[in-house]
């Protein structure tokens, strides 16, 4: 008898997940499998007799073939609480040699988007990844494949656990038989033992830049940390309303989990900020006490430049000291604003000055006293003051150079001259005034 056979044999118990038990076929699922096929249902592998006697041997013995032989095996996909047949799950083309299985899976359509497929999947990948004198599978390694259109499933996978490794080109077949690309993920036993030692310890808080807004500005490194973080919050102004750092997180994983902060408060610590900030905060805490080993915190721009993850950071940290902190850098909105524009942000012995307008009149002197006196000056968030900065420009006599951007990367970009502002701008604006050169080449060399 094989590991396979002992769990999913004739005889064998099966799993259990959270919401779904995962059992041996038995010869009264075919009441059930009749009426899907007959009703053109697509969730079931193509080896599944139609109907009739061949259906009957199938369920009795046929199905229970590949276990046996260690070969892999094929499962029901069962509600927990009612035992109503939802789907079906299976190890395919195993290499013993390796340890290593493929996965398999289908859902009936009217049990989808229940979380059935997710926990399945990851019942049995972690049983099949266990020792086998342990009971598990005795498996090193369970790889899923996933068309790249196919979203859902992708989200099935990362919720699951399994990680992104790549694309393999041409490896799949649509309804069409027109061959398409797969995206691969895995999950392999050294991830479970490192699960087990993640929620035992006091987590790991990751900060992910992710750009200005346009999804093809985030760094590889940013994209491996979203992707392979248990958890991936995204900072919203209201739980209905998709927020700019979600937008991008989406084009790379499903994972995004919206948190309430009060992005348009101003006036300081807002009764409304500290008590965002304090329920996100708890939402990380929470999430290590779930087992989570990192959670990833995903905002605009760099986390390091006037970013919400600052104060969530410091939040967490005072409700679980320990808790280890770590960034990935973002590109900011002056870098992508200078790109787009054809601005040079600074050359020679030039200085930057960053000034945020955000903050009243103190504010708007700070920035006549870098046009005054420094180099290249940049401004965020002056949609509020933006008549004020442009007079500002005008009088020290820094008009004619400057850029401004709005939404970049986004429907709705606004990129031009500062000189042609009129009316209202958006608050996330930024401003480019670079420093006053002469036009020659190495001008401000020294």
């Amino acid at each position: 008898m094989t590991t396979f056979d002992a769990a999913f044999g004739a005889e064998g118990g099966g799993l259990e997940g959270g919401r779904a038990r995962l059992r041996p076929f038995a010869p009264g699922d075919a009441a059930a499998l009749a009426e899907a096929m007959g009703a053109g249902e697509d969730f079931l592998p193509p080896n599944v007799p139609a109907s009739g006697d061949a259906l009957d041997w199938w369920l009795a013995e046929g199905v229970h073939g590949a276990a046996r032989s260690g070969e892999g095996l094929q499962a029901a996909v069962a509600d927990r609480a009612t035992g109503e047949l939802h789907g079906t799950i299976g190890l395919y083309r195993v290499d013993w040699t390796a340890r290593a299985a493929e996965a398999g899976y289908g859902i009936r359509p009217a049990a989808r988007g229940r979380g059935l497929a997710t926990d399945a999947l990851r019942t049995l990948s972690e049983w099949a990844l266990r020792p086998g004198e342990s009971g598990g599978g005795g498996l090193n390694r369970v790889e899923l494949r996933v068309d790249v259109g196919n979203h859902a499933s992708v989200r099935v996978a990362e919720k699951a656990g399994f990680r992104h490794e790549g694309v393999l080109r041409a490896t799949g077949r649509d309804p069409e038989g027109r061959p398409v690309d797969q995206y691969v993920f895995s999950l392999v036993a050294a991830d479970l033992d490192a699960r087990r030692e993640g929620a035992r310890g006091p987590g790991k808080l990751i900060g992910v830049g992710v750009g200005p807004g346009d999804p093809e500005l985030v760094t590889a490194k940013g994209v491996r940390a979203l992707r392979e973080s248990d958890v991936v919050l995204v900072p919203v102004i209201a739980l209905d309303e998709e927020g700019r750092a979600e937008s991008v997180v989406r084009a790379y994983t499903g994972k995004a989990e919206r948190v309430v902060f009060a992005l348009n408060d101003r006036g300081g610590v807002t009764e409304r900020r500290a008590a965002a900030w304090d329920a996100a905060a708890e939402r990380v805490v929470r999430a290590f006490d779930e087992g989570a080993a990192t959670v990833a915190f995903a905002t605009i721009g760099d986390p390091n430049v006037y970013s919400t993850f600052t104060y969530l950071a410091q939040t967490v940290q005072a409700l679980r000291p320990g808790t280890e902190v770590a960034t990935v850098p973002g590109i900011t909105a002056m870098q992508d604003l200078a790109a787009r524009s054809g601005t040079v942000l600074a050359e020679g012995t030039e200085s930057i000055g960053l000034v945020p307008l955000a903050g009243g009149p103190g504010a708007l002197r700070a920035f006549r006293a870098a046009l005054e006196t420094g180099d290249t000056v940049v401004a965020y968030k002056f949609g509020s003051v933006a008549a004020e900065v442009v007079e500002a420009l005008k009088e020290t006599g820094r008009l004619e150079d400057a850029r401004y951007g709005a939404r970049l990367g986004l429907p709705g970009e606004e990129i031009r001259p500062a000189r042609d502002l009129a009316g209202p701008v958006p608050y996330l604006s930024t401003l480019i005034v670079p420093g006053r050169r002469d036009g020659a080449r190495g001008g401000r060399l020294r």
